[in-house]
């Protein structure tokens, strides 16, 4: 980028797609990776933190030197808010699960200028087994959207981004998929993206679904969901306002052509592989994406095949906590 920038905001989006020659030496399709940890604040969220803000902005929903803002993330998106924040000078406050404060994450938030409040998951059990195969951020974060809307209703100053149903989420991911269509001349035969509040995964599959006819979406999710309740299962239960959103949408549509579940064994393997053989330092959910584009590519009949994926944040948000987290 040659030209000088009003603020870091400029800098979002525009990432470098990487055709993964090393990893997929061997392997008839071809795996590539779009860099979204190369954005401002190191993840994918930049895109979507920034939009939800500028939406509110235009429909006055928010004004600078007057509302605070609220949300509960279980990382990356924090991570993002904070970012935009401090750039447009919002205060903020995070509702912080307490099965993801971890060091990195909680010094990143805190130099950004953020509140953190933690936001416990009550049952302990179902935390446990997560933890031990990986956690979805959108099921975690429950506990911290009771929070964030209770503080909405009582205070008239709070603005509570609610990236679990903002559609400006959506709207905001879905430019990865107009840069995948120029970045490949539209030749993508599947597409492959874990599944947290499900922005990245429904933004990027709506676009490319209405161009590329026969193109196949693939949703991956933390095995660790398994002991929950999975948000794509046709007996999913959501609450109004807390739950559903952006993910029941994902499964009310039938977009996913196919959900795979992924451990955090996997997922920390093909991260390592990624550093070790492509020099990309990324994170599990990265490691998870392009584990699932991988054994894609391999398949039958794919010899030529483009198999894209994204490269969701960097890896040193994960030194002391490696595990698969959407």
């Amino acid at each position: 980028m040659s030209r000088e920038l009003n603020s870091i905001l400029e800098a979002i989006g525009h990432t470098p797609l990487v055709r993964l020659r090393r990893i997929g030496k061997g392997i008839g399709g071809n795996v590539l990776a779009k860099c979204e940890y190369l954005n401002p604040s190191g993840s994918v969220k930049d895109r979507m933190a920034t939009r939800m803000l500028e939406e509110a902005e235009k429909s006055g929903g928010i004004k600078p030197g007057i509302t605070r803002i609220v949300e509960a993330s279980s990382g990356n998106t924090a991570i993002a808010l904070s970012m935009v924040c401090a750039v447009k000078g919002y205060p903020l406050k995070i509702y912080l699960p307490g099965a993801t404060m971890v060091r990195e994450k909680i010094r990143m938030l805190e130099r950004f200028g953020a509140q953190l409040q933690q936001a416990q998951q009550q049952d302990e059990e179902a935390n446990r087994m997560a933890r031990e195969a990986g956690l979805h951020g959108a099921a975690i974060e429950v506990p911290g959207r009771v929070q964030a809307l209770k503080e909405e209703k009582e205070n008239s100053d709070v603005f509570w981004t609610r990236q679990f149903s903002n559609s400006a989420n959506r709207d905001g991911q879905s430019t990865i998929a107009h840069e995948l269509l120029e970045q490949t001349k539209g030749q993508i035969d599947v597409f492959v993206a874990s599944i947290g509040t499900g922005g990245t995964f429904l933004g990027v599959a709506q676009v490319l679904k209405a161009r590329i006819p026969g193109i196949k979406c693939i949703a991956v999710q933390p095995s660790g969901l398994e002991v929950w309740t999975d948000p794509l299962s046709p007996n999913a239960k959501y609450i109004p306002g807390i739950t559903g959103g952006l993910t029941q949408a994902i499964r009310d549509t039938g977009i996913a052509d196919e959900t795979i579940w992924v451990g955090n064994q996997e997922a920390r393997e093909t991260a390592y592989r990624l550093s070790r053989e492509e020099g990309i330092f990324c994170g599990m959910s990265s490691g998870a994406n392009v584990f699932v584009a991988l054994n894609e590519a391999r398949k039958e009949g794919m010899e030529g095949k483009n198999v894209a994926t994204v490269l969701v944040d960097r890896g040193d948000r994960y030194f002391s906590d490696e595990r698969y987290i959407t």
